[in-house]
């Protein structure tokens, strides 16, 4: 039986945004959440709440390594991980069923949830300084403001979720969070190439727990930078089929990675698709309307591999692999791969409605990439490798326990991983990039 077909049990759930599921409050054991455009060093206290949180961080994060370690030592199955990795993230928290909303129709997080919206009015506040700064580089040689747009695994480039140090779950060891900014400055920020040449530095516009329902509603709400960054050029003509991709023109490149999390709260694979399609358009679409004269530029990602299987597990009741005897799904695997059949022929009809644009699919196959059909029909437009092959750069490991070196907690990457994925996102970059 495909996954997440029919298989659903009636639970309360409305599309009302009033009636969204509601995570519960998260209590922070590592450090105060941080408010709206607030540091943690704003205080006179916050070197030492900084210290004292990272001292408890180190505790939590060696305990939860060393529990890691011995299920690993005591069995080779998955199951004593699964039972770990259930204790760690606190096996109390009710599974929040969103099968019933419209994943295309913009809705924020329900206002008691408190951490969701901080975050999202610092996004905004971030976008904003970024507009009102000036393009810190006009040289002939410049490269286009990256924009990092998803759910926690983009967040956590900023070594965070919502806003805070991720919990023992995450299983990061001490200092990653640190380790991550690193890799991301050298790949893509200020240590870099790349961040020596932008027109301006990058931003990262992450929050945990993201859907496409509330990503959508995030970027028309403020988190979409607005200002132009290159002189005003001559008007382009975006229903051309043969103009040369005008390169010297690009201002801004989109990152995004968005629909893990409508799969992970019981969300079939056709209705994920429909908002992962909703996502990538409106972003498009918004860049269409503030700045028709200039090409746009997206990296989409597939759906990255996801083994945390106990919360497959957990979406029984109301999602069920059988719903008379409450058997539940055992993965999330057959619907990922389902959902990333599919993006291929989603984002053709991109490029065919959005002619002025160069979109490239990060996939985590492990076959050549092939060169754009369109090219040999003399289509210069859109002359680029449509399809990045990316392998193991987005984590397609065989081998469990290789996954685990990469991704401890098997949905979120740490410092090797997000280094790992850099190189896929970078080969990404060169082809849009290419002339």
């Amino acid at each position: 039986m495909p996954m997440f077909e029919n298989t659903k049990i009636v639970a309360n759930a409305a599309s009302s945004p009033s009636a969204l599921p509601r995570r519960r409050r998260k209590v922070s054991l590592l450090l105060p959440p941080i408010k709206a455009g607030q540091s943690r060093n704003d205080s006179s206290s916050g070197f030492l709440l900084c210290t004292a949180g990272r001292l408890r961080y180190a505790a939590i994060a060696s305990f939860a390594l060393a529990l890691l370690l011995f299920a690993r030592s005591g069995t080779k199955n998955d199951k004593s991980h699964d039972e770990m990795m259930e204790t760690l993230t606190g096996s109390t928290r009710p599974f929040q069923y969103i099968g019933d909303l419209d994943p295309s129709e913009p809705q924020p997080w329900p206002e008691e949830e408190e951490d969701w919206h901080a975050l999202h009015e610092t996004l905004v506040k971030r976008v904003e300084e970024s507009d009102e700064s000036s393009s810190s580089n006009q040289a002939k040689d410049y490269l286009p403001q990256l924009v990092f747009y998803g759910d926690s695994i983009t967040e956590g480039w900023n070594g965070t979720s919502f806003g805070n140090l991720p919990g023992q779950h995450r299983m990061w060891t001490t200092g990653e969070d640190e380790s991550i900014r690193d890799v991301f400055a050298n790949a893509f920020g200020d240590k870099s190439d790349w961040g020596e040449r932008a027109l301006k530095p990058p931003l990262v516009l992450g929050i945990s727990g993201s859907r496409t329902y509330d990503f959508i509603w995030r970027v028309v709400n403020g988190e979409f930078p607005m200002s132009s960054l290159l002189d005003k050029a001559e008007e382009i003509d975006n229903n051309s089929d043969d103009d040369v991709f005008p390169i010297e023109k690009l201002e801004r490149i989109y990152i995004l990675l968005m629909g893990t999390n409508n799969l992970g709260g019981g969300m079939l694979p056709e209705p994920t698709l429909k908002g992962m399609d909703a996502a990538g358009r409106t972003i498009l679409q918004m860049h269409e309307k503030h700045f028709p004269n200039t090409p746009a530029a997206m990296l989409f990602s597939e759906l990255l591999p996801r083994k945390d299987d106990f919360r497959a597990v957990k979406m029984c009741p109301p999602r069920c692999k059988n719903v008379v005897t409450l058997e539940p799904f055992q993965s999330f695997m057959p619907a990922i791969k389902k959902v990333n059949r599919a993006l291929p022929n989603l984002l053709d009809g991109w490029r065919e409605d959005f002619k002025n644009s160069r979109i490239i699919l990060l996939s985590a196959n492990n076959e050549a990439s092939k060169v754009d059909a369109s090219e040999q029909n003399g289509n210069t437009m859109h002359s680029y490798t449509p399809v990045i092959n990316c392998g193991h750069e987005m984590f397609a490991f065989d081998d469990i326990n290789e996954l685990d070196v990469y991704m401890p907690d098997r949905l979120h990457p740490n410092a090797k991983g997000y280094k790992l994925w850099s190189h896929c996102l970078k080969k990404g970059l060169d082809v849009i990039m290419s002339r």
